[in-house]
């Protein structure tokens, strides 16, 4: 196995984990926001997740459009393609989880499409993120896989306190 198939793998692992911990999540329960909660919903949180990845995946790595841009997710989303995204923006949206659940896998198949068939030279390329330098494949897996898991988490403790169960094992 070499780096591209272990990332490959492990973005493939943590969406399958994503995807299990929202396929019984309610509407209702993604879009609550308990008082004095200084946490985005779970609905923002999800597109979060999706809308971050592309932009990493399309945008900063393959420098293209994003899937939100070029397949008119962000209207379907309900999202102004050039808006800010920053956590104050986001404090009280809320979306639509089976639009979500869409884009959501839209940008996975893309990835792993892309990491399929990534030449290699692309993925050794060194490129200025908003944390430094760093090779496209550090920035997929470091900030990838990693923000994905961390936001998985949240997401699961979320449904916790709402007396869900928030893992899906």
């Amino acid at each position: 196995m070499d780096a591209r198939d272990l990332l490959r793998a492990q973005f493939a692992w943590i969406h399958q984990l994503l995807a299990g911990t929202m396929s019984d999540c309610s509407q209702e329960t993604a879009d609550h926001r308990g008082e004095g909660w200084a946490i985005s919903p779970i609905s923002a949180i999800y597109a979060h997740i999706a809308i971050t990845q592309d932009g990493i995946v399309h945008g900063l790595v393959q420098g293209r459009p994003t899937l939100l841009e070029s397949d008119g997710w962000d209207g379907k989303l309900g999202l102004e393609a050039a808006g800010p995204r920053d956590a104050s923006s986001w404090a009280d949206k809320r979306f639509d989880l089976a639009t979500v659940r869409d884009y959501a896998a839209a940008v996975q198949a893309a990835t792993d499409a892309f990491l399929l068939e990534a030449p290699d030279d692309l993925l050794e390329k060194a490129m200025e993120t908003p944390m430094g330098e760093q090779r496209a494949i550090d920035m997929l897996a470091n900030v990838g896989v990693a923000h994905v898991a961390s936001h998985w988490g949240e997401i699961a403790a979320l449904r916790g306190v709402q007396g869900e169960k928030g893992l899906p094992f």
